[in-house]
């Protein structure tokens, strides 16, 4: 019984390390390998972004278990590396009907009709 439980010791945390690449791995291929990202939102890096860096800056404070900080690094990567694959492959403005690939188009229709401070997290295109 000492090996299964040696061996789920060392498999678990590396499992929980590697999980935001195996998790995240395959939409960037996906996005990649159509050359868009149509259906994907943006709010999604954000959120687990701000939740990683969350994670790290509480560390040195809660001490919790070195995988989890690690994971929020790895973390970190992918959701970089997912929002420069989601930006690159953004559908034109005029597919779609007009301004339905405009990434938070409708976000001023929400139910508080408010908008993004400062337009915070609103991706403009290079081109004009």
């Amino acid at each position: 019984m000492g090996f299964f439980t040696s061996l789920a010791g060392i498999a678990a945390p590396l499992f929980l390390i590697a999980s935001p690449v195996l998790s995240y791995a395959d939409q960037a291929i996906s996005m990649h390998r159509a050359k868009s990202s149509a259906g994907f939102s943006l709010d999604i890096p954000l959120i687990m972004l701000v939740a990683s860096m969350f994670r790290i800056f509480y560390y040195p404070g809660a001490k919790y278990d070195v995988a989890l900080l690690v994971q929020s690094f790895f973390n970190i990567f992918m959701q970089v590396i997912l929002l420069k694959i989601a930006l690159d492959h953004r559908p034109a403005s005029s597919s779609r009907g007009g301004d339905a690939a405009i990434p938070f188009a409708g976000s001023q229709d929400g139910l508080s009709g408010l908008r993004r401070p400062y337009n915070f997290w609103q991706w403009r295109s290079p081109k004009p």
